[in-house]
């Protein structure tokens, strides 16, 4: 995700075997990302909410879902008592505090953010690994939680081939100048002929090209609600909000995962070779 400073750590048994987390109540440890990555077959929901762009990484540009139209500030996706405010949660998100990293390998490791406040050294939460004698495996909550990452890493190889195609064609344009986020160039599109329009066919980027397309249409909205959000005045905390709060989109997206064996969530996830 696109947050200076991260702390994600890969997880393995000698270093994590006596730490524990916690799923996060509600999203404000979102509120200061800009941007969240997503895949090839996220991006048509993903549009529906938030513009689709294309952020830097080891394999050259790929999908995330904006979050912030600013380069600096906050978030109007999550609410000031860290409600999320959008139809549609990215599965990575639902799986904070853990997240993927790039091993040295090649492909892709579980890793776990160690400076957030919903991991501890010890601790009553959830355990990230299975106690006992046993060898290490990790622990069922932690399961569902690699199980949504680990599937992430599965989509990651189509999704650069999808992302790669756009680029060979020059559908891609700087959302900002200067800036490192790219989305598609409408004008660009306006002018595919029949053999681009085929070659998107092929690599599977026809989908992404509309979901990027379409979703710049959220640009203004969030220009505007972050220009509200900076001068309207802070409104004081409502306890009843808590009810409301949306807290279960970890514990949906991991029941959706949960009928998957704690045997298919690997520590390490296969994919593309990292050069």
């Amino acid at each position: 995700m696109t947050t200076a400073g991260s702390s994600a750590q890969p997880v393995t048994w000698e270093r994590h075997r006596a730490w524990s987390w916690q799923s996060p109540n509600g999203f404000a440890h979102a509120r200061g990302l800009r941007s969240v990555p997503i895949t090839l077959t996220e991006a048509v929901p993903a549009a529906s909410c938030f513009v689709v762009v294309f952020a830097p990484g080891p394999l050259g540009p790929m999908p995330h879902a904006l979050l912030r139209r600013g380069a600096h500030g906050s978030s109007v996706i999550v609410g000031r008592e860290g409600q999320w405010q959008a139809s549609w949660l990215p599965p990575r998100l639902s799986a904070w505090p853990f997240d993927l990293v790039a091993s040295a390998g090649g492909g892709y490791a579980l890793a776990v953010h160690e400076d957030s406040a919903f991991v501890v050294r010890g601790g009553a939460g959830h355990a990230i690994f299975a106690q006992g004698d046993a060898a290490p495996a990790l622990a069922p909550q932690t399961a569902q939680m690699a199980a949504i990452l680990k599937a992430q890493a599965e989509a990651l190889p189509a999704t650069a081939r999808a992302t790669a195609a756009l680029a060979d064609l020059g559908l891609l344009m700087a959302l900002d100048e200067g800036g490192s986020l790219l989305v598609i160039d409408p004008q660009a599109a306006a002018g595919l002929n029949e053999a681009g329009v085929m070659a998107l066919h092929r690599s599977g980027a026809l989908a992404l090209l509309h979901a990027g397309l379409v979703s710049r249409a959220h640009l203004a909205w969030m220009e505007k609600a972050e220009h509200l959000l900076t001068t309207l005045p802070l409104a004081q905390p409502n306890p009843s909000l808590d009810r409301q709060r949306v807290t279960g989109g970890s514990s949906f997206l991991a029941a959706l995962a949960a009928d998957r064996s704690a045997d298919e969530a690997m520590f390490s996830f296969s994919g593309p070779t990292m050069q």
